[in-house]
C-alpha cells in the first residue's frame, strides 16, 4: 500500500511526465531518480507509483532504515509479501512470487546500499515482466538503465512551494512578502526539503529574518554526491542553521533519537535521554521545527526523522564523540525491550506485543548488530532467544536462525544457560520449517544442557520438540516415550504451561497411532490448562490439536468449530503458522464433505501461506489433498500431478505421509486407477515431481469453483477412523 500524499508535487511536471513516459516503454526496464538530498526524488516516486497503481501491481519498499546491502532483499520480500524458505534463494523465491505480475517495484532510498545493486540486477533478468522505479543521489550503472535526473525547483515554483507550505502552517502570506520569499529560495537553491525546513521557522520569524539569518552566514554547504557542483550541496547548511536555532538540550536529545533507525516511540525516546524538565518541551521543539516528524496510528504516536536528516545528526554524534555511547545507550533500551516482550508474549496482551516487536524490528536488529559488534553476543543470544515467539509467529523464523547461528558460532564461552537457551530457540525455529535435520543435534544438546541445569521447564519443552520429530518420521515408539517423559517431568515440578506442551505434544502422537479418542482426551486436558494461563498462542496450538483429534475421529462438527476459533484467534494475533494450518484442515474437512470447491479455496490459501513459511512438509499435505479434489472433479491426470508434487517436497523434507494425507488415497486412489491407464498416471505423477512453484500454483488455482464428478459413500468419509 502505497501511503498518502500529503501535499500536492509542485513544479515537477515535466520530470514526472518523464518518469512516466520512460515506466510505460516496454524496453526501458530500470529508471533512476538522481539528484541531491532533499531535491524531493522520494515524492517525484511516490506521485509516480501511485499513478502507475491505476493499472499495475506497485510495491513501495523503504531502505532508508536498512544499514546492510545484504538485508535489502529480505525489505523486499517483506514488503510483497514472501518468506524466506529453506529450499532455493531468497531471490529465486522473489522472482518466483513477482514474475507474471507485471509489477513496478519502487526502491526508495538506494544510495547507501551500493552492494544491493547486483540484487537489483538480478531480478530484473529473473522477471521478465518487472520494472524497477529507484532513487538515488547517484546512477547505479547498471546496463539499461534510464535516469531522470532532479535539479533544483525553478525560482517561481519553489515560491509557490513556500508559500503553500506556510499556509498549511497556519502563517499565510502576502504578496509583498513574494521578493523577500523569492531571495529566500534562491538562498536554499529552491531545494523542496530546505523549504520546508525554513518554513516550519515562520511561527518564530517572519521572512525578512529568516532571509537576514541566512544572509548572516548560514549558508548552505550540505554534501552531496561529489560530482554535483559545489551551490548543490547545501542541505547540511540548512541543518546546520536549524540546529542554530535549538537549545543545547534540544541538540543533544535530537542527536540521541537520530540513533533509533525505526523511528521510536515517546517512551522509548524518554528513557533514553537523559533526565530532563525540559524533555517534552524539547521534544516539541524538534517537531515544529521539522527536524522530528509526529505520526499517529491506532492512537499511537511515533517520532521519526527524514532519512537525511538523521544522517546528518548521525555525523554530528560522530564528530563529537558521542555517536559509540549514543548507540550503546539505544542497544541497552532494545535489549531490555526484548525481555520486556517476552514476558508480554506470554500474557493475556500477545497481540499487542506482536505488534509492537513488529513496528520496533529495525530497532531491535540495530541493537542485535551493536551487540554482535561490540563483544556483548551473551546478550544478543538472550535477547534473539526472548523474542523466540515473534520470529516465529511472524515469519521471521530464518532471520532469527541466523542470528542465532552467528552468535553461536561467535560467543565462545557463553554461560550454558545462554547456549542452551539458544539453541533450544534455534531448534523451534527450524521446527517452525519442518527443517529437522537442522532440528535434531540442538534438540539433543539442549536437552542435555537443561537437564544438567535442573531447567526442567525447558527440558519438557525440547523432550516434546523431539516427540515431534519421533512422530514425522513415524518412530512412534520413541515419540510416546519422549512425550511420557516430558509429562512425568512436568507433572513432578507442577509446572502448567509445560504440562500442557506434554500433553498437547501425546495427543499428537496418540492420533498418529490410531488412538483417536485418547488423543481427543489429552487434547482436551492440554486445551483446559491453557485457558487456565489465557496465553492465547497456546490456546490456538491446542484448538489445532483438537481440531485434529476431532477430524481423525471423525467428528467432522467438533472439528470444524476448533479449528474455526484456531483461526479466528490466529489471525488476531498476527499467527501465519496457525492461520495456514487451521486453513488447510478446513479445507481437508470441506473435501471430506463432497465441497470441493470449498476446499479447493481454503487449501490454495493455506498453500500460499505454507509456502511463505518455508515450511515444504506442511504444502506437501495441502496439494496432495488438492490432488483429492482434482479427484472428486475427475481430472485424474492433475490428481497424479499434484500428488507427485507432494511425494517430491515430502522426500526433499524427510516426513513420511500425515494421516490425512493417507486417508486422501484410501478415498480418492482407487477411484483415479480406474479412470486412467497405468502408463499415463505414473507420467502425470512424474511431471508433478518436476512442477515448479508458478506451474503448481497455477495448477492448484485452477481447481477453484470445481463441480463434484466423484461421489464416496459416507461410510468412506476422508478421514474417519476407528479405534
Amino acid at each position: 500500500m502505497l501511503p498518502a500524499l500529503h501535499h500536492r508535487l509542485v513544479g515537477r511536471s515535466d520530470d514526472l511526465a518523464r518518469a512516466k513516459d520512460l515506466l510505460a516503454r516496454p524496453d526501458v526496464r530500470l529508471v533512476t531518480i538522481t539528484g541531491p538530498g532533499g531535491a524531493g526524488k522520494s515524492r517525484l516516486a511516490l506521485e509516480a507509483a501511485s499513478q502507475a497503481a491505476v493499472e499495475r501491481p506497485v510495491h513501495l519498499v523503504g531502505l532508508a532504515p536498512i544499514a546492510d546491502a545484504a538485508l535489502v532483499l529480505a525489505a523486499i520480500a517483506g514488503v510483497v509479501g514472501v518468506r524466506e524458505s529453506p529450499g532455493g534463494s531468497l531471490a529465486e523465491q522473489l522472482a518466483e512470487q513477482l514474475a507474471g505480475t507485471g509489477a513496478l517495484l519502487v526502491l526508495d532510498n538506494l544510495e547507501h546500499l551500493a552492494g544491493a545493486t547486483a540484487d537489483v540486477a538480478t531480478l530484473l533478468e529473473g522477471v521478465t515482466d518487472l520494472d524497477v522505479l529507484a532513487t538515488s543521489r547517484s546512477p547505479l550503472r547498471l546496463a539499461g538503465e534510464h535516469v531522470v535526473p532532479l535539479g533544483s525547483l525553478p525560482v517561481d515554483d519553489a515560491v509557490t512551494l513556500f508559500y503553500e507550505l506556510a499556509a498549511a502552517r497556519g502563517v499565510p502570506l502576502d504578496e509583498e512578502s513574494r521578493p523577500t520569499v523569492q531571495a529566500i529560495c534562491r538562498r536554499l537553491d529552491g531545494l523542496p526539503l530546505a523549504i520546508e525546513l525554513v518554513t516550519a521557522r515562520l511561527v518564530l520569524l517572519t521572512p525578512a529574518q529568516l532571509l537576514a539569518a541566512l544572509d548572516d552566514g548560514l549558508a548552505l554547504t550540505m554534501e552531496g554526491p561529489v560530482d554535483l557542483p559545489h551551490r548543490q550541496r547545501t542541505l547540511h547548511a540548512t541543518l546546520g542553521w536549524s540546529y542554530a536555532l535549538l537549545t543545547e538540550s534540544q541538540r543533544q536529545l535530537h542527536g540521541l533519537l537520530a540513533v533509533f533507525p525505526g523511528g521510536t516511540t515517546l517512551e522509548d525516546a524518554r528513557a533514553v535521554a537523559a533526565p530532563s524538565d525540559t524533555f517534552l518541551i524539547d521534544l516539541e521543539a524538534l517537531v515544529t521545527g521539522s527536524l522530528l516528524r509526529r505520526e499517529v496510528n491506532d492512537g499511537m504516536m511515533r517520532l521519526s526523522m527524514l532519512e537525511t536528516v538523521r544522517e546528518d545528526a548521525i555525523g554530528r554524534l560522530a564528530a563529537a564523540g558521542e555517536l559509540a555511547e549514543s548507540r550503546r545507550l539505544h542497544a541497552e533500551r532494545f535489549l531490555a525491550f526484548a525481555a520486556e516482550a517476552e514476558e508480554g508474549l506470554a500474557g493475556p496482551k500477545q497481540a499487542g506485543w506482536l505488534q509492537r516487536a513488529e513496528d520496533e524490528l529495525d530497532n531491535v536488529r540495530a541493537a542485535l548488530d551493536w551487540c554482535l559488534a561490540n563483544g556483548r553476543v551473551a546478550e544478543a543470544l538472550e535477547a534473539v532467544s526472548a523474542l523466540g515467539r515473534f520470529w516465529r509467529a511472524h515469519g521471521y523464523a530464518s532471520e532469527a536462525r541466523r542470528r542465532l547461528a552467528r552468535g553461536l558460532e561467535q560467543g565462545a564461552e557463553l554461560p550454558p544457560d545462554v547456549r542452551a537457551r539458544a539453541l533450544w530457540t534455534a531448534a523451534h525455529e527450524a521446527m517452525a520449517q519442518s527443517d529437522y535435520a537442522a532440528a535434531v543435534p540442538a534438540l539433543e544438546e539442549a536437552l542435555a544442557s537443561f537437564r544438567e541445569l535442573g531447567d526442567d521447564r525447558h527440558a519438557v519443552f525440547a523432550l516434546c520438540e523431539l516427540a515431534r520429530v519421533h512422530t514425522s518420521r513415524d518412530e512412534l515408539d520413541r515419540a510416546y516415550q519422549a512425550s511420557e517423559d516430558a509429562l512425568a517431568l512436568a507433572e513432578s515440578v507442577g509446572d502448567d504451561r509445560a504440562s500442557s506442551a506434554a500433553l498437547d505434544t501425546l495427543a499428537m502422537v496418540a492420533d498418529y497411532s490410531g488412538r483417536h479418542r485418547v488423543a481427543q482426551e489429552y487434547s482436551e486436558r492440554s486445551l483446559a490448562l491453557r485457558r487456565s494461563l489465557g496465553d492465547a498462542i497456546l490456546i490456538t496450538s491446542s484448538t489445532n490439536t483438537l481440531g485434529l483429534t476431532a477430524m481423525r475421529a471423525g467428528d467432522f462438527d467438533a472439528a470444524e468449530l476448533a479449528f474455526a476459533e484456531c483461526l479466528e484467534l490466529a489471525r488476531g494475533l498476527g499467527e501465519q503458522l496457525y492461520v495456514a494450518g487451521a486453513l488447510c484442515a478446513l479445507g481437508e474437512i470441506a473435501l471430506g464433505r463432497d465441497q470441493p470447491d470449498i476446499a479447493a479455496e481454503r487449501l490454495v490459501e493455506a498453500l500460499s501461506l505454507f509456502r511463505e513459511l518455508g515450511d515444504e512438509r506442511v504444502s506437501a499435505e495441502c496439494l496432495h489433498a488438492l490432488g483429492g479434489v482434482a479427484a472428486a472433479a475427475g481430472r485424474p491426470l492433475d490428481a497424479a500431478r499434484l500428488w507427485g508434487a507432494a511425494e517430491a517436497l515430502r522426500e526433499r523434507s524427510g516426513a513420511v505421509p500425515t494421516p490425512e494425507e493417507k486417508a486422501v488415497d484410501e478415498r480418492f486412489a482407487a477411484a483415479v486407477a480406474g479412470e486412467a491407464d497405468v502408463a499415463a498416471l505414473a507420467s502425470a505423477r512424474a511431471e508433478g515431481m518436476r512442477l515448479d512453484d508458478t506451474e503448481l500454483e497455477a495448477l492448484s488455482r485452477s481447481l477453484k469453483n470445481v463441480p463434484l464428478v466423484t461421489s464416496v459413500s459416507p461410510d468412506r468419509a476422508i478421514l474417519e477412523r476407528s479405534e
